[in-house]
């Protein structure tokens, strides 16, 4: 009975990280259509859905799952480190040092 119960959370899970790409892939400033994702591999390169999507929120969409997921990897990495389960960046200090990191960055002119 759990394997079915883990079985249907990784479907659910899934179906939901789907919506949320084709959600990510639809929405901008200029509105696409289901029709106008589906056209893509018959579209022109010259086509102005084509180069949005490829361009712009193929990217992005890919970007907001790869650090997504690195970001919870690193909160695994440093539970499974200090072996407690309620480890999180704001006990140990780790948000305060990225704030130092992300000013000095700004004072020093990086951005």
């Amino acid at each position: 009975m759990i394997a079915f119960r883990q079985i249907l959370l990784i479907c659910t899970l899934a179906l939901l990280a789907i919506c949320a790409a084709l959600f990510s892939l639809l929405s901008g400033s200029v509105e696409l259509t289901l029709a106008d994702l589906f056209r893509l591999p018959t579209a022109t390169q010259s086509e102005l859905a084509t180069q949005i999507i490829f361009d712009i929120r193929l990217p992005r969409t890919a970007s907001a799952f790869v650090v997504g997921g690195l970001l919870s990897l690193a909160g695994v990495i440093m539970q499974v480190l200090l072996r407690n389960p309620l480890a999180d960046p704001y006990i140990l200090g780790v948000s305060g040092g990225a704030a130092v990191g992300a000013l000095s960055a700004s004072l020093l002119g990086a951005c």
